[in-house]
């Protein structure tokens, strides 16, 4: 079953700040539901006439993507390092680069734009490392 992001998830998107890390995310979305090892973003819906270059930054800092498509996450958390991973119609998608920080994200695939961190778009493609992001568990300690 897939939900619209209502209420209080909502809210939590709009708390969201770019460059935020994976672990200030969960505090304020949750765990997602399941995490893409990838950073495929060929699916991310993009319009206007720099779509080919905002195209091109989001792949260059994307290497996780968090999936949430139900209320409550259940662990442990599904990592997916299928090319097919993505977000259903009307769930939400966030990338988060090798650092662990959120550069993008898309309330309801299919249906609302693509939200990019400013940055993003003017910043030199990183050098490229695997992915380090983890789910922290939710017995970790948070300063």
């Amino acid at each position: 079953m897939i939900l619209v992001p209502v209420g209080s998830f909502r809210g939590g998107l709009e708390r969201l700040t770019w460059g935020m890390p994976s672990d200030s995310v969960v505090g304020v979305l949750g765990e997602p539901n399941r995490i893409c090892d990838s950073g495929g973003v060929d699916h991310v819906p993009l319009t206007g006439p720099d779509s080919a270059a905002t195209r091109h930054a989001l792949r260059d800092h994307t290497a996780e993507r968090w999936l949430y498509t139900r209320r409550e996450a259940h662990r442990p958390i599904p990592r997916d390092t299928g090319p097919g991973c993505r977000a259903p119609s009307i769930a939400t998608e966030l990338g988060f680069d090798a650092d662990g920080r959120l550069r993008w994200y898309v309330r309801e695939m299919d249906q609302t734009p693509v939200q990019i961190d400013p940055a993003l778009l003017t910043a030199p493609a990183p050098a490229r490392r695997s992915p380090a992001l983890t789910c922290p568990s939710p017995d970790a300690s948070r300063d």
